[in-house]
């Protein structure tokens, strides 16, 4: 019986043995495997980071096929894909990795994208917030942060003002500690539509952070918006002082506080004055852009207004009849010739139509 159950020791000895060495070899092998495979996908990432987007594809792929369970080459993949315009390919990797983790931040906003390079806004919208709200491996909140503004980026190039509007307030309470995104999210109210936001925003800004030019240039654009030409002096004024690149604006405020006809000070010969000013730049930029006969109607009907020498005492009423003439043709004009290049007459015809 000994030398039976010493043969078997022996035996079981060897096949553990050589079952550890399998182990061993295996996992040796494994490891080489996704060395191999983080080599590729390294290479890939560089290659799109280089605007290589096909070489980008191959590279991933190569890691995707060496290790299949490691889901960030799936989407690193994915990307390529999109940024190499293989959008059906692209689309189906996506769907299996979303039909396996729905929540995943980073699958949905590669999705969103997707449908942005397709065209299908509204449901790229939704992929985008389901990106906002999704799981992220790594700094979450900064990830949402991103995705949130990216989304707010697109907004704003499709003029989307509502929308856009949603977004940016979350956002702003969001990246509370992040001057730069708060800088964006100041600018981007501009477009909204919400200067007054923007004015409160880069006013809060200046407080954080004094010396930093930009925040003053920012407060002066949203002052323009909003017609406080004095106060956009003032901005641009500080601004300079950090910067000397927003002079060109500083004078555009400037020139604007000198045309405004708006303000209660003003007597009636000083609003007379501005008044014909205005009609004359409408008239100009009319006769610059259209031939039809309705624009000659209107630019001898501004020569009218514009020539006679006036007789008795200059009143309210005349200076609102050459706004009136100038407004109606800067409308013509915008119907006619499309957005003028005056930047002067269009923000003050913007705050005259107000």
């Amino acid at each position: 019986m000994r030398p039976k159950f010493g043969l078997i020791t022996v035996i079981l000895a060897t096949i553990a043995f050589f079952w550890i060495v399998d182990i061993f070899l295996a996992r040796v092998e494994r490891r080489e495997m996704q060395s191999e495979a983080r080599h590729d996908a390294a290479q890939g990432e560089a290659l799109l980071a280089a605007g290589h987007a096909d070489g980008a594809v191959d590279q991933l792929r190569k890691a995707q096929a060496i290790d299949r369970d490691n889901s960030n080459y799936a989407l690193e993949m994915a990307q390529a894909l999109i940024a190499d315009g293989k959008l059906d390919e692209a689309g189906s990797m996506l769907g299996d990795t979303l039909e396996q983790m729905p929540n995943n931040g980073e699958a949905n906003l590669l999705e969103a994208r997707l449908m942005v390079h397709r065209g299908n806004l509204q449901q790229a919208e939704s992929y985008y917030h389901r990106a906002i709200y999704g799981i992220w491996g790594q700094n979450p909140e900064l990830q949402r942060i991103r995705v949130r503004l990216e989304l707010a980026e697109l907004l704003a190039s499709l003029h989307s003002n509502q929308e856009l509007l949603a977004e940016l307030i979350p956002l702003e309470a969001e990246a509370e500690h992040d001057l730069a995104v708060r800088q964006q999210v100041a600018g981007l109210y501009i477009e909204a539509g919400a200067a007054n936001r923007a004015v409160t925003a880069y006013r809060a800004l200046i407080r954080d952070d004094p010396e930093d030019g930009r925040n003053y240039a920012g407060l002066g654009e949203a002052q323009l918006a909003l017609g406080n030409y004095r106060d956009a002096q003032t901005a641009f004024q500080n601004a300079i002082r950090h910067r000397d690149d927003v002079r060109p604006r500083l004078d555009l405020a400037t020139r604007l506080a000198e045309l405004d006809p708006t303000p209660r000070y003003l007597s009636a010969a000083t609003k007379f004055a501005r008044s014909n000013a205005i009609l004359e730049l409408a008239r100009d930029t009319l006769a610059r852009c259209a031939t039809s006969d309705q624009a000659q109607k209107l630019i001898d009907s501004a020569d009218q207004l514009l020539s006679p020498k006036v007789k008795g005492p200059i009143t309210n009423e005349m200076a609102e009849d050459r706004l009136a003439m100038a407004q109606t043709i800067w409308e013509f004009r915008s119907d006619s010739c499309g957005k003028s290049p005056d930047e002067t007459l269009s923000l003050l015809m913007n705050k005259l139509s107000q």
